[in-house]
């Protein structure tokens, strides 16, 4: 049980180190009629076929 709590606490302080990153990229204010809106990205995927 230890194992698994010590793997999880590291998996979640990889996450954290990670995430800034990505919402930087992804995500931004736009100003629309006067108000603040947040826009967010997605990665577009490559069409099949």
């Amino acid at each position: 049980m230890k194992e698994l709590e010590k793997q999880l606490k590291q998996w979640r302080e990889a996450r954290v180190r990670k995430a800034p990153a990505q919402v930087a990229a992804d995500r931004r204010t736009v100003r629309v009629n006067g108000q603040d809106v947040l826009v967010i990205t997605k990665a577009r995927t490559k069409p099949q076929g």
